[in-house]
């Protein structure tokens, strides 16, 4: 059985003082890394920085921040990102927090 992490806050944070939060159209669709629930870890929280198409895809992303480090968090932050689209005209550079809680 295959534990969805639920995405508790997917919240974005400013890259620059003009960039404006991300609106998702489609948000990314994350788990909660293996590593995590074996060693009991119940939550995460991962920052990345991405540059986003005008069609709202999210391309070279990197982690930012990731708590706990170790977990592999950030490894299943950049794959779930890809998930996501970004509503149409929101280009340029944002970090994005992505939030990891077990149900």
């Amino acid at each position: 059985m295959t534990l969805f992490a639920l995405l508790a806050a997917l919240t974005t944070a400013q890259a620059t003082a003009s960039a404006p939060p991300v609106v998702w159209e489609t948000p990314p669709r994350i788990e909660m890394p293996a590593k995590a629930l074996e060693t009991g870890v119940k939550s995460g929280v991962v920052v990345l920085r991405c540059d986003f198409t005008a069609n709202g895809i999210p391309t070279n992303c990197l982690i930012v921040s990731e708590t706990p480090v170790g977990q592999g968090f950030g490894r299943e932050a950049l794959r779930g990102v890809r998930t996501g689209r970004a509503q149409s005209g929101q280009a340029g550079m944002r970090e994005i927090t992505l939030t990891f809680e077990t149900r």
